[in-house]
């Protein structure tokens, strides 16, 4: 009896096809989640940073004298997402506290940090900008 000259698949050719096939099949779904989940939590934070945007855009549009009066953290409505805003007078941030140059009252810089859940942790998105008094 020859071995090599039979013909036709033997089991442990179907075995092996069969793993190979399972490991093909785990990896393409492996990626396939990765890529899911790393497609949400790119469009949660692209929401995230227009949430921050429309909010400076709404302060840059406040009259320069109630941007105080707009500082505070507020849920936004019904979307699991946070708000702290933040608005310092210029004269007052760090090294410039000393600085008898600066006039206060005339430069803010406004702060947004929108902060929401992505699974276990929290994200948080800041955005910062100058707005200063016109006359």
């Amino acid at each position: 009896m020859n071995i090599k000259s039979e013909k036709g698949i033997t089991n442990i050719d179907i075995i092996i096809s069969i793993i190979l096939i399972t490991l093909f099949v785990a990896i393409i779904a492996t990626l396939m989640y990765s890529i899911n989940s790393n497609s949400k939590a790119v469009e949660r934070r692209s929401e995230a940073t227009n949430y921050a945007i429309n909010a400076i855009e709404t302060l840059k549009a406040s009259a320069f004298d109630d941007l105080d009066n707009l500082a505070g953290e507020s849920d936004i409505e019904n979307t699991g997402y946070h708000q702290k805003i933040t608005i310092t007078d210029y004269a007052e941030l760090g090294d410039n506290i000393n600085d008898d140059t600066i006039v206060p009252g005339l430069v803010k810089k406004v702060t947004v940090e929108i902060s929401y859940r992505d699974g276990n942790t929290t994200e948080t998105v800041d955005l910062s900008t100058v707005i200063t008094k016109s006359n």
